[in-house]
């Protein structure tokens, strides 16, 4: 019997997720469903588990409905070493907007797909994990416009969409046209869990009737405690 359930994260963006999953489907398989929803890598798979009405779902193999889950449960994701979590224990995965190296500049093109059309502004990039969706697996482009966003707290279910099928995206990236922008932010360190978290921001800087973004392979991932991009159509007097 299918049925459709919720599972509430807690760090991070702390979002809840839905999922239409069959009662036999097991606790390994819902952790797979949650791990491409969260973008968690491989081997967080170990140290993932649920709690469900004062229960531990943490037997792999075990069912959903041997723990009693049925349409409309609400189940919490939890993990034994939180620290192993790809967006560590605060703070969003996205890319290094500090390393100016990084940007480049991409003149507009005719033959662009719909779900990479943009608008003046700023606009967030992710991958569209719906299977679904005409965009599945690619990097899809979700215009903000002239705004302040906060890449931690103003994700929902109408801006941080899949612009063709509407699901949410989990942004990675960024990118700017047409606009002045700047960003201030916390960095955590890399590699170094001794290492204090790092204030950094920038001037405003302007991106004119091109595509300005981030080179990945560049400018990296790195994980923000705190990440807040503005775009404004005119430069603010100082």
């Amino acid at each position: 019997m299918d049925m459709k359930i919720c599972v509430q994260t807690q760090i991070g963006t702390a979002r809840p997720y839905s999922f239409n999953v069959n009662s036999t489907a097991t606790v390994k398989e819902l952790k797979q469903l949650v791990r491409q929803k969260t973008g968690d890598n491989e081997d967080t798979l170990k140290d993932m588990y649920f709690t469900f009405d004062m229960d531990i779902l943490d037997e792999d193999e075990q069912t959903l409905q041997s723990f009693g889950v049925e349409t409309d449960s609400v189940l919490v994701l939890c993990y034994s070493n939180v620290r192993s979590r790809n967006i560590g224990v605060l703070g969003a995965r996205f890319a290094d907007v500090s390393n100016a190296a990084s940007v480049q500049r991409l003149e507009w093109s005719k033959t662009a797909p719909h779900w990479r059309r943009t608008r003046c502004g700023l606009c967030l990039e992710g991958i569209c994990i719906n299977e679904q969706c005409k965009a599945f697996n690619q990097q899809v482009i979700m215009p903000v416009g002239y705004r302040k966003f906060d890449i931690l707290l103003d994700l929902d279910d109408v801006t941080t969409v899949c612009p063709i099928c509407k699901s949410f995206v989990q942004p990675i990236t960024c990118g700017f046209n047409n606009c002045w922008w700047r960003f201030q932010g916390i960095k955590k360190a890399e590699n170094d869990a001794r290492a204090a978290p790092k204030k950094c921001s920038s001037e405003w800087k302007q991106a004119d009737n091109a595509y300005h973004c981030f080179e990945q392979s560049v400018s990296g991932t790195v994980t923000w405690n705190q990440l807040i991009i503005e775009a404004t159509k005119n430069k603010p007097q100082s």
